[in-house]
């Protein structure tokens, strides 16, 4: 009996462990893994774009049945039609309007976002029956597109097409469908009043029968790295073989000390003049005003050039603005970058980092005063993308000035390799020619390498580019003969100097020849 007892606890124990062996697992992979989100079947995707109308019919009243859509293929619960006859003593014998509300079941948990200039198409497979009357009942059929407890359209088709569909369309204009919110659609028709028992209709569900097609744009994908994180760090700080370094900066220290001087050459250099009215006063205006005027026109030169661009011109963009444009369906990027949309950006910039390509200086802005835009996670993303993709790089060495203006226009460009087709800066196409010359246009396509990482990225052709603030070449010039007055004017002013030196040893002298003859004059008397 012992032995017995004994065994009977070994198995016992036996079976306990089994069990717990047996159900860890299980529950581990209900609690751990589980079905995410975007993976669930039932959910509106890109690529489960297509919602089912889905329900179960009972004995009881038609008012009472269930009926709801999501995107999967099947349900198990759902019956693959419903339908009403017109039997004595059934609940839902006779005739009337009918009304069914598919109500979205498995609203997703993130925002979805739609392509509102695609529309949202459909089909309801629906026979009305009414034998009876030889057809000649009502087949007419409303029906209204939900989005979560609200109604957007309505859509009335008088007949169905010969297999008894009834297809719609509803163009809306929502961009995206909120967290836990989806589609749904509400049906209403006249069932026929007969004493046919067969009279009545037949609604068929599921897949290939009742369904609806939402334009669900393709999900984003990154074509910048680097642009996610917290902190907003320029791509070119840390790319391969770009450097910083300053652009052209106006310094008036030297205005003042030139403008100094130029009063002493010209004060020097009038001594030469004879005695006139105001001679001192004419000397001080007229120098400075030749001296000043000299020196500062190849100093300001560059600084006036920046006046050129007016910012409040509408065609005329900044990268504050084009960093906060989103992605729009028949645009480049906005609404107003359309095909053949003739714009301009201009750039300021203090630093420009400076790479080499192909033998040829290249000019990259990294923005960091735009970081707290980048930064900025209510900013859209495609914008911060496209500032980098299409407007960072310059093939052009932008050191000599202060700013940059570009002029560009939207175009239609078909990569060859692709074959895609899609909505470009004109810098930017790969299958244009030169608006200039008529040649064939070569993008400048430059991978610029981030950690290892590569980005490609287009840069904006020289001859699209128009420098600004550069001093003027002719300065050197004016500086020269600047110079040249400096050592006329030293020049004159020693001889002036020496000259008067003279005059007062001569005034001097006068006093002691006078004295002379006056005394001579006194002996003789």
């Amino acid at each position: 009996m012992r032995a017995r007892g004994r065994g009977a606890i070994v198995l016992f124990a036996v079976l306990l462990l089994s069990c717990l062996f047996a159900t860890v697992p299980v529950t581990a992979q209900d609690t751990g893994a589980g079905v995410m989100q975007a993976d669930d079947p039932k959910n509106l995707t890109f690529d489960q774009n297509r919602m089912f109308m889905y329900g179960q019919s009972t004995a009881e009243s038609q008012s009472t049945w269930e009926t709801w859509t999501h995107s999967a293929l099947s349900d198990v619960e759902s019956d693959d039609q419903m339908s009403e006859g017109n039997i004595i003593g059934d609940a839902n014998n006779g005739g009337g309007p009918r009304t069914f509300t598919f109500e979205g079941s498995n609203p997703p948990a993130e925002p979805v976002e739609i392509d509102n200039s695609i529309p949202i198409t459909g089909n309801i497979h629906l026979l009305i029956i009414c034998d009876l009357e030889q057809n000649a009942c009502t087949k007419e059929v409303t029906i209204v597109l939900r989005l979560g407890n609200v109604d957007l359209a309505q859509q009335t088709i008088n007949q169905p097409d010969e297999d008894s569909n009834y297809q719609f369309e509803f163009f809306i204009n929502q961009e995206e469908v909120k967290a836990d919110e989806t589609f749904g659609l509400r049906i209403s028709f006249q069932k026929p009043q007969s004493v046919n028992p067969n009279d009545g209709y037949v609604l068929y569900l599921g897949n290939g029968e009742s369904w609806m097609d939402i334009p669900v744009l393709a999900p984003y994908e990154p074509v910048v790295p680097g642009l996610d994180g917290a902190e907003y760090v320029s791509p070119y700080a840390q790319a391969t073989g770009y450097n910083l370094e300053s652009g052209n900066s106006v310094s008036f220290i030297g205005l003042i000390l030139w403008g100094a001087l130029g009063i002493g050459v010209f004060v020097a250099g009038f001594m030469f003049l004879p005695p006139i009215p105001m001679k001192e006063l004419s000397i001080l205006f007229t120098g400075l005003g030749l001296l000043v005027s000299m020196m500062v026109a190849p100093i300001i030169a560059g600084p006036l050039q920046m006046g050129k661009v007016n910012p409040d011109d509408p065609d005329v963009w900044s990268i504050e603005e084009l960093v906060q444009l989103d992605e729009r369906q028949g645009s480049f990027i906005g609404d107003d970058f359309v095909e053949n949309y003739e714009f301009s950006v201009y750039v300021e910039y203090d630093d420009v980092y400076i790479a080499s390509n192909g033998g040829q200086k290249i000019s990259a802005m990294g923005y960091e005063e735009h970081a707290s835009l980048f930064e900025d996670p209510n900013v859209p993303q495609r914008g911060k993308e496209y500032v980098q993709l299409y407007f960072s790089l310059f093939h052009i060495d932008l050191r000599p000035g202060q700013a940059v203006l570009v002029k560009s226009m939207i175009v239609n460009s078909t990569d060859p390799a692709t074959g895609v087709t899609s909505l470009v800066p004109l810098h930017a196409c790969m299958d244009c020619t030169d608006p200039d010359t008529g040649s064939a246009w070569e993008a400048q396509k430059v991978t610029v390498t981030v950690n290892g990482e590569n980005s490609d990225r287009f840069a904006i052709q020289s001859t699209l580019c128009e420098i600004i603030g550069v001093d003027s070449t002719w300065g050197s010039y004016a500086h020269i003969l600047t110079v040249l007055g400096l050592l006329m004017g030293g020049v004159g002013f020693w001889m002036s100097f020496r000259q008067n030196r003279q005059y007062d040893d001569d005034e001097e002298e006068e006093p002691d020849e006078d004295f002379e003859d006056a005394l001579d004059d006194l002996e003789e008397f």
